[in-house]
Order: structure tokens, then C-alpha cells, then sequence
């Protein structure tokens, strides 16, 4: 099992390399055409150029290693592209999905469904701080007694999709989740983001789900509290899987999430993946 983590990780990893490599020198010219960044040296913008494209390239690849670590947990058909719990007919073609899609029979575009979840969040908000702290009333049990009646209420003769960051069955439960890399989003974007998330929930149309805020890791560090504007949003800890906890929600049995960590770094070294920064970096500034 640890080998086929890890041939996961370097099938993603090297797909990822290719893909940087391929407009690392388009993007390394518009930079050095930034005056701001003029009094740098070539090789500290070039860095930047690199740690840029990898951080906005590899939230990607480390979700899709996700979804396919989790089907090595839970079966092909419990992590399906096309979700689709209530048995909907429809005539989408999985080959032509990215990524995982929710079919759904609720207006999920409607205007006023989008004003009750937004009601729903905003009127269920965390208070105060300190002793007098109240966490935040969107919960499991709150979302399944107010929320899911709306996939009835907005019940349509169309189908309609929404895609996910991830959904799996779990043999008893479907999870539906915002999956995000440190979850590091601003007072502004937060509630976008949970809105999303409950929308989706509201699109799967069943009791046996739950809607989970998660990262890839605690951008507080590990062991350490997480803190971040969602929990303002969604009920804390129970909405939410922070790093280790959603790595051990998903893996196979007897992989740890430090084992994990251990072969993430072994596969990275397999491919040299410091020799292709190096490399990069050195070709674009002509050393």
C-alpha cells in the first residue's frame, strides 16, 4: 500500500513538474518586466516565479493524490467522478467530467435558495470571544433539520451539477467536502466558500451526509489549534478536518498520517524534484 501512495504521488508530482516547467520562462519575463521587483537578484525573483507557480499548481495535484488515495480506501464506486446518491438519470459522460461533479434535481442556481443558505450561515454566526464565546450554531445536526428540506422546497424537473472538491461514501455516510490547502481564506471570502459548501450539501438531497471544511495541512502547525475566519461560519471542530484529520479520514488502514509525510517526501526525492527548481531557475537566468 505505501508503494502505491507513493507511485500516486510521483505520477501527480512529475505531471506537476511538466506543467511548470512548460511556462516557467513566460512567467520568470513578466516578472523581471516588474520594476518592483527591478533591485532583486535574478535568481531571488526566479525562486519567486517558482514557489508562485508551485503554490498555485499543486493544491491540484495533492487533491487529486487525495480522491485517489481515498479510492484506494473506500472503492472506485464509493469515490465516483459523477455523484450522484439519489440515483438521478441523466446523460453526462464521466469521461468528459474534471475533477468530481454532484448530479442534482434542486434549482441549486435558484435566487432564493442561495438566500436562505445565505440567511441560514449569516444568522447562525459564532459571537463574542473569550469566556463568553459562542461557536457557530452550523452544525451536522442544525444543517441536516434546516438545510436539507430545501432540497425539496427547490425540488426541479432539471438536472443540474455542482462540482466538489471531494465526496466519498464511507460505508455508512457520504462526505462532502471544501478542501483547501492551509484554509488560510480572508474575513471575505469565507462565507462564499461555506456557502458553497452548503449549497452542496443541499444538492446531495440525503440524510446520510455530512459537509466537512477541510485542509491539507494545519497552516498553524501541526498539534497547534487551527485558526482561520471559516470557523466563524461553520460549527468548530465538528464541520471541520484540519491536516492530520483529514489525512487519517481518507487513508488506508495501517498508513499513518506521519507515514504519509514520510512517503510524500520519498517520492519528491525520487523524482529530483530540487534538481527541476534548480535546473528551471539556472536555464532562465543563463547560468
Amino acid at each position: 500500500m505505501r508503494n502505491i501512495i507513493k507511485n500516486i504521488i510521483i505520477e501527480e508530482f512529475t505531471n506537476l513538474t511538466k506543467l511548470i516547467e512548460a511556462d516557467f520562462s513566460r512567467n520568470y519575463k513578466r516578472k523581471v518586466n516588474n520594476f518592483l521587483l527591478s533591485q532583486m537578484d535574478e535568481k531571488v525573483t526566479a525562486s519567486m516565479v517558482f514557489v508562485s507557480s508551485f503554490e498555485s499548481k499543486s493544491g491540484f495535484a495533492i487533491e487529486t493524490c487525495a480522491k485517489r488515495i481515498a479510492r484506494l480506501t473506500f472503492g472506485e464506486d464509493n469515490v465516483p467522478t459523477i455523484v450522484n446518491p439519489r440515483n438521478l438519470d441523466h446523460n453526462i459522460d464521466p469521461q468528459t467530467v474534471s475533477g468530481q461533479i454532484v448530479v442534482t434535481d434542486v434549482d441549486t442556481n435558484n435566487g432564493n435558495l442561495r438566500g436562505e443558505i445565505a440567511a441560514f450561515r449569516a444568522n447562525n454566526e459564532s459571537k463574542k470571544r473569550g469566556k463568553e464565546h459562542i461557536e457557530s450554531r452550523v452544525t451536522h445536526e442544525t444543517c441536516r433539520t434546516i438545510l436539507l428540506p430545501l432540497s425539496e422546497k427547490y425540488k426541479s424537473d432539471k438536472i443540474c451539477t455542482k462540482p466538489v472538491d471531494l465526496a466519498f461514501f464511507d460505508g455508512t455516510t457520504w462526505n462532502v467536502m471544501e478542501l483547501k490547502c492551509g484554509g488560510d481564506l480572508d474575513s471575505s471570502n469565507a462565507p462564499s466558500n461555506v456557502e458553497k459548501l452548503l449549497t452542496i450539501y443541499v444538492d446531495m438531497g440525503i440524510e446520510n451526509c455530512k459537509a466537512y471544511f477541510a485542509t491539507l495541512y494545519n497552516k498553524n502547525g501541526e498539534g497547534n489549534k487551527w485558526t482561520g475566519a471559516v470557523k466563524k461560519h461553520l460549527n468548530y471542530p465538528s464541520m471541520f478536518l484540519i491536516g492530520a484529520n483529514f489525512w487519517q479520514k481518507i487513508l488506508p488502514n495501517g498508513i499513518t498520517f506521519s507515514d504519509f509525510i514520510e512517503i510524500y517526501h520519498q517520492s519528491l526525492e525520487e523524482i529530483d524534484l530540487n534538481k527541476h527548481i534548480n535546473d528551471m531557475i539556472n536555464n532562465c537566468i543563463g547560468e
